[in-house]
């Protein structure tokens, strides 16, 4: 799954989704939703140095295995949505490692 797919709760390993706005309105990035609510994250940029705007930002500093590596050391199987064997997903085998190997 791809950066811009992914929420922030998902990127950041997030727990409190269902007290944050961002897990109720799905259809805005988080950051939008800050600066919405004209807090002090919003008036320091807070958002910009976010490791969500960084994996969603079109000109990202990261590149996609930078990406891919972050979100499997936290526990993010990052090609679950490619995997065509549940039994690989279970097992761990489908990640970044497995797609390291067909490289």
């Amino acid at each position: 799954m791809s950066p811009e797919h992914w929420h922030c709760w998902t990127i950041t390993a997030c727990q409190k989704k269902s007290i944050c706005p961002a897990g109720q309105q799905l259809d805005k990035e988080c950051w939008e939703i800050v600066q919405a609510m004209e807090d002090f994250r919003s008036y320091m940029h807070v958002c910009k140095d976010c490791i969500v705007h960084l994996f969603k930002e079109k000109n990202s500093v990261l590149s996609e295995i930078e990406m891919d590596e972050i979100m499997e050391k936290k526990g993010v199987c990052v090609l679950a949505s490619k995997c065509v064997d549940e039994i690989m997903v279970k097992q761990g085998v489908c990640g970044l490692a497995a797609r390291k190997e067909k490289a």
